[in-house]
């Protein structure tokens, strides 16, 4: 596989692209780390197969060229191409414990495009999922009006998260939603906060509740 470099003005964004790409974050990364891998264009009409969105951030930052591997494929091929760049990035997944630890690595997170809440998220995630099945081990159902619950049973891991966290100066405030409202919510928090150069999605869900209440947060 060749890799060129060829001017950005000659290249075209694929027209039915369905993926939208946080730009912001994509340029992030080529000020600080550069193009460290080709975008694919079709020969044929130098269309952007993968990449578009490289393309767009590089346009963004002023750059004049840009490298790229080119492909040689008709029209239905060249759909099938972007439909499945696209699948494979839906799919993947991450080992948290892995990822985790490649973070806690890193002196800061400053052009990694994760923040500190991410960080939060990541470990209860964690803890969530180290969390046995308490099904045999659960405490009384509370009556209702005692806690806000109803039918709900409280195992002793509430109490172990609640004194973990008592000495903490602030709070993690956990919401659960169905997989695919959860992967649509964190994708509009991204684009609301690259939109408002907010760095955290805890700040961008109190911006959000600021607008729509007409009240300030208080803040120490």
């Amino acid at each position: 596989m060749e890799i060129v470099k060829v001017a950005v003005e000659e290249l075209h964004p694929y027209p039915n692209n369905p993926r939208k790409g946080n730009i912001s974050l994509i340029a992030e990364s080529l000020s600080n780390y550069g193009q460290y891998k080709p975008i694919t264009v079709n020969k044929r009409n130098n269309q952007i197969l993968a990449g578009n969105h490289t393309f767009q951030a590089a346009k963004h930052l002023g750059w004049s060229d840009i490298a790229i591997t080119y492909v040689d494929v008709d029209d239905a091929t060249a759909a099938k191409i972007v439909a499945i760049d696209n699948k494979t990035s839906d799919t993947g997944g991450y080992d948290t414990s892995k990822l985790l630890e490649l973070l806690d690595e890193l002196p800061d997170l400053i052009a990694t495009g994760y923040t500190d809440d991410d960080i939060d998220s990541l470990k209860a995630l964690m803890d969530e999922e180290a969390t046995p099945d308490l099904g045999s081990n659960m405490h009384a159902a509370p009556k209702v009006g005692e806690t806000g619950l109803s039918n709900v049973n409280i195992g002793t891991s509430l109490a172990e998260y609640a004194e973990r966290y008592a000495q903490k100066t602030t709070r993690m405030l956990m919401m659960d939603y169905e997989n695919t409202l959860y992967i649509w919510l964190v994708d509009k928090l991204s684009e609301y906060r690259a939109a408002n150069n907010i760095v955290s999605n805890a700040d961008a869900i109190v911006s959000l509740v600021e607008n729509v209440s007409g009240e300030k947060a208080p803040r120490e």
